[in-house]
């Protein structure tokens, strides 16, 4: 299902089964070490028996060298391994927090825009306030005149 090398994989339902990746999980590096540990032994014997003591030249550095180049291959192949998906991952986050900011500067604008139309809003019924007060007391004089009309009648 997930297999992203930062993920490790989850073990089934069951004690069984995790319990088999607990263990596989434990035998390589133990096998890993075994080997290697073993090729060098065979190095050594081979060159104290003068068998290559022809290639002794060739061999010391590599006997030298060669826990720190394992080092580093283990190293690179880390590098190698876990880079790209970290990488990834991180391009994946910086577009997501783009996106999110993107939206609140959309919805900044937006209540921008609203907080706008509410003020024009409210100046047009402040106008219209004042337009419906002059309107009432041109009614009231019109009124208080028929008022006068109708009584001197």
């Amino acid at each position: 299902m997930n297999d992203h090398p930062l993920n490790p994989p989850q073990p089934p339902n069951g004690p069984a089964s995790s319990g088999a990746n607990g263990m596989k999980r434990a035998v390589a590096p133990a096998a890993g070490a075994v080997v290697g540990t073993s090729i060098m032994v065979l190095l050594a014997e081979i060159a104290r028996s003068g068998a290559l003591g022809q290639y002794k030249d060739l061999i010391s550095p590599l006997i030298g060298w060669g826990p720190g180049l394992l080092i580093l291959m283990g190293f690179l192949w880390l590098a190698h391994s876990y880079a790209p998906p970290l990488i990834e991952t991180h391009r994946n986050t910086a577009t997501a927090l783009q996106k999110l900011a993107d939206t609140v500067a959309q919805a900044a604008t937006s209540q921008h825009d609203v907080v706008l139309a509410v003020q024009v809003n409210s100046d047009k019924v402040e106008q219209l306030r004042g337009t419906v007060s002059e309107m009432q007391e041109q009614l009231h004089l019109i009124a208080s005149r028929e008022e006068r009309n109708g009584r001197t009648q």
